[in-house]
């Protein structure tokens, strides 16, 4: 429930009719004699609205297949006063355009984001889910280990999703330029972390993976080396591998407050192309503006390519500041290529949409140069249509995981201090990953094959992230709290076998 004031009118939003057909009620009401004067009833089965529902009750229809909370946003911005003027309201006008404004902001965002229990998750219905966190392994075994978060989709993006199938909305998407999806992010940089790009600079892609590769294969050459910062997301280390250029891994260095960058080795590293991280995958760090100055400073001395994926950027916990590494100067931008996505924050990977911008004519060309157009494949409609829900509509829902995640990361911190002396955890600055070092337990085998045969749970093989990380795994937290819960009890039952 959310209410908000505006001169002599409270405005009200609550949730009715939960399930199929439900939907969000804006109410208006003037505030000293508690006369509801508007009500706005944006269902999914037929929405409408009333003018002075306590009254003569006019009611109108609205369109069943079109955007009613945008519409009634619409409306009150753009007459309020003519409507108050039809619910026989007898007072002034006595608020600014940015006060209706700020109001109607708050409302949107409340109709279109509901109260939701992150810890309201059951295991029966998880398991019943077709993705790749959940077949991979058998039902007995519980997955805590590809990047996939077990919440529920922001409500934004389910309705657009549940309207798309319901008028059977799943036809080739239009041109990628003219989705909205460009605008979309460059109006969420400029909002969120103040970096102003070009829409035109930016192009719509199927995936980070695939703009990775596309990007070894614009900018270097066979053979020519590419550095990536280890332990890192595997498909770093499987791009670099599958087409053809040599891996220059320069690994992140584990200090008592967490992992840093070994700057003597990456001023030494003989490449055409940084692979970049951040923040990073596994570790959690949010690279400061130093750190990312200083990288900038050797990409420009030593004429590296910067490939940047800064896919985990919503998910950044309080006390840490996100900045985009092209965002640093143009000079920065000409030679980076920034990778993002709505799907890792919004939990929404199925869908297959994500976005390159280039900082420079230069990069794009070569990108677009590189490869056959349709060597990518396409993009999805319902990928086009989730992006943009989760972008300019989801925050809401965003702010509360990105709370819940949290807190998980405080019970785990707790947890394995507690619990798990001997294993080395240093809580992330973002992401729902947790990337242990179990190396003192001197467990048999590695610590992933470990728990996966003596506690029927399946981590990230460390293996995977690079060199010297045999000890290691990487623990998904993006849960409930009952299930981080049983994922640490059964640890703590195989350790004491």
């Amino acid at each position: 429930m959310w209410e908000g004031s505006l001169g002599a009118l409270r405005f009200h939003v609550e949730h009715r009719r939960a399930g199929a057909g439900g939907g969000p009620t804006l109410r208006v009401h003037q505030i000293d004699s508690s006369r509801e004067l508007l009500r706005f009833d944006c269902f999914d089965e037929r929405p409408h609205f009333h003018v002075d529902p306590s009254g003569r009750g006019e009611l109108t229809a609205l369109d069943p297949l079109a955007d009613n909370v945008a519409w009634t946003v619409a409306e009150l911005a753009r007459d309020l006063a003519g409507y108050l003027e039809k619910a026989a309201f007898a007072g002034a006008a006595t608020w600014s355009p940015d006060e209706l404004a700020a109001t109607l902001r708050g409302a949107e965002d409340a109709m279109r984001n509901p109260p939701v229990d992150l810890d309201d998750l059951s295991l029966d219905v998880l398991k019943s889910r077709k993705s790749e966190k959940w077949e991979q392994y058998p039902s007995e075994i519980l997955p805590a280990w590809v990047a996939e978060m077990d919440y529920p989709l922001a409500e934004p993006i389910r309705r657009v999703l549940q309207r798309a199938v319901d008028r059977d909305d799943v036809g080739y998407p239009i041109a990628p330029h003219e989705t909205g999806i460009r605008e979309a992010f460059a109006e969420r940089m400029a909002d969120r972390v103040g970096w102003h790009v070009s829409p035109g600079d930016i192009q719509v892609i199927t995936d980070i993976v695939q703009g990775i590769v596309w990007s070894l294969s614009a900018y270097s050459e066979p053979g020519q080396g590419v550095i990536v910062q280890t332990p890192i997301y595997p498909p770093f280390l499987g791009a670099v591998r599958d087409t053809g250029r040599r891996l220059v891994e320069n690994r992140l260095v584990a200090g008592d407050d967490g992992f840093e960058i070994d700057f003597d080795g990456l001023g030494g590293a003989d490449a055409r192309i940084l692979l970049f991280c951040n923040p990073h995958n596994p570790t959690g760090r949010v690279f400061s503006r130093s750190e990312l100055e200083r990288i900038a400073e050797l990409a420009g001395a030593r004429d590296w390519v910067v490939v940047s994926d800064e896919i985990h950027s919503d998910l950044v916990f309080p006390g840490h500041e996100f900045i985009p590494f092209a965002s640093l100067g143009p000079e920065v931008a000409a030679r980076t290529v920034t990778l993002t996505s709505a799907t890792k924050a919004f939990n929404i990977p199925g869908l297959r949409c994500a976005i390159a911008h280039f900082g420079s004519r230069e990069l794009r060309q070569r990108y677009l140069a590189a490869l056959p157009r349709h060597a990518g494949g396409g993009i999805g409609l319902l990928g086009l249509y989730a992006t943009i829900a989760a972008w300019r509509h989801s925050q809401p829902w965003l702010d509360r995981v990105v709370a819940h995640l949290d807190a998980n990361r405080a019970t785990l911190a707790r947890e394995l201090a507690a619990r798990f002396p001997g294993v080395v955890f240093h809580p992330p600055q973002a992401t729902f990953l947790a990337w242990l070092d179990f190396t003192a337990l001197d467990l048999p085998g590695s610590p992933a094959r470990f728990f996966y045969e003596h506690a029927k749970l399946a981590l990230s093989d460390g293996r995977l992230f690079g060199s010297d990380c045999e000890g290691y795994a990487r623990l998904n937290f993006a849960t409930s709290v009952s299930i981080l819960a049983q994922l640490l009890d059964r640890m703590e039952s195989a350790l004491a076998r």
